[in-house]
């Protein structure tokens, strides 16, 4: 009996083990990195500044993040035929491993940015500088899947 109690807790146990993995799998597509996609209004005039902005600032601090392994790719995009007045003008897409990845970067991400521009301050002024040039109109996370 104490045996047969064993063999029953034992295959319990592996069946809640394996479950969230068995659940996870779609049969229809393969789980691939997570991408952020953001849209920007790029103001009349400002390209330049912009352009300027992302060489000296994103681009350091990016290239920084895919030495950590935390980013896979980055990539801009940008907008030839507008469909309304506030329409994106640059798209930025950045590639993660995972999930995970968003929650690992945490405090860790934002040592290296604060590093970057020298004090949390200066962080802040130049998102203020860089939001009057060129707002975020949204942005969002996808997951890139593959079909099977």
């Amino acid at each position: 009996m104490k045996r047969r109690a064993q063999r029953l807790f034992s295959v319990i146990f592996l069946v809640l083990l394996v479950a969230p993995t068995l659940l996870a799998q779609n049969p229809n597509y393969n789980n691939g990195p997570v991408w952020r996609v953001i849209y920007i209004d790029v103001k009349p005039g400002m390209g330049d500044a912009f352009w300027t902005d992302i060489r000296q600032n994103f681009k350091p601090i990016y290239e920084e993040f895919k030495k950590q392994g935390w980013v896979l790719d980055y990539r801009f995009f940008t907008n030839p035929v507008a469909q309304h007045p506030d329409d994106w003008g640059v798209a930025i897409t950045i590639q993660y491993k995972s999930w995970a990845t968003l929650d690992e970067m945490g405090e860790k991400a934002a040592t290296i940015a604060e590093r970057h521009y020298g004090s949390r301050q200066a962080m802040a002024d130049a998102a203020k500088k860089r939001n009057e040039i060129s707002p975020t109109l949204s942005t969002t996370l996808a997951r890139e899947v593959t079909l099977k």
